[in-house]
């Protein structure tokens, strides 16, 4: 008798079974569609941090090189003043006049000797 009732009603039976599996598939395809929303917003925000981290260090690099281009270009500039200043001493103690025998005056030897004795990083 249980077996006539089934057999009878074995069509609504196959759709309830089928209807059951169906939406127990789509629940758990929701959990894991779930699961992957996290997992791909976590790897978002490391990837962030990352490129955060790595913006930081480059600006920090790049800072450190304007530094020392910086410095150099100090360095160059107290270089080039010592320079001119000697270059257009030199040039005035040429421009004055010079006797047959003698080829600097007492100006230019002093000016020369305290070159010579003058510490090189220093301008004169």
């Amino acid at each position: 008798m249980i077996l006539t009732l089934l057999w009878k009603f074995k069509y609504w039976i196959a759709i309830g079974i089928l209807l059951s599996i169906c939406i127990g598939q789509l629940a758990y395809t929701n959990h894991l569609g779930g699961k992957l929303k996290d997992a791909d917003s976590k790897c978002i925000a490391k990837l962030q941090e990352i490129e955060q981290k790595q913006l930081k260090a480059l600006t920090e690099k790049q800072n450190a090189i304007n530094q020392v281009s910086a410095d150099y270009e100090k360095a160059k500039s107290e270089q080039r003043v010592q320079v001119e200043t000697v270059t257009r001493t030199v040039q005035k103690i040429i421009d004055r006049p010079v006797y047959n025998n003698v080829c600097f005056d007492v100006d230019g030897v002093s000016a020369i000797n305290s070159l010579i004795t003058s510490d090189s990083s220093e301008p004169p």
